[in-house]
């Protein structure tokens, strides 16, 4: 499985040749759960439910960290190719929210994202 490459500005990227540029394995899975964590619930044009309801929920009200981290795990979950997610909140505070998810591969691999 493959998905679109972004660049640090979460941009689309180009390949030399002008094509758009793909990412796959650990890279794939890495960037799949940045972007889903990274997701309003309501956003996606042709998905409008998925997404983490963080108007209604996060940024609403000050919720508790258990809360916000099993969200965030189970939104991890649902990338593809990812068996397990820990979630370690590094900042909640108002509406700043802040921290790193640990997932684990199918392939057995673990992969750090920050989101």
């Amino acid at each position: 499985m493959d998905s679109l490459a972004l660049s640090t500005d979460w941009d689309l990227t180009l390949t030399p040749g002008g094509n758009m540029a793909v990412v796959s394995g650990a890279e794939r899975i890495a960037q799949d759960v940045a972007c889903y964590e990274r997701t309003f619930q309501g956003e996606p044009w042709y998905a409008v439910e998925d997404g983490v309801s963080y108007l209604q929920g996060e940024l609403a009200s000050l919720p508790p960290a258990e809360l916000v981290t099993e969200r965030a795990n189970r939104r991890a979950m649902q990338v593809p190719g990812v068996v397990a997610a820990r979630t370690t909140l590094t900042a909640l505070d108002k509406r700043e929210l802040r921290g790193t998810i640990e997932v684990t591969t199918e392939g057995g691999e673990q992969i750090n994202v920050a989101v």
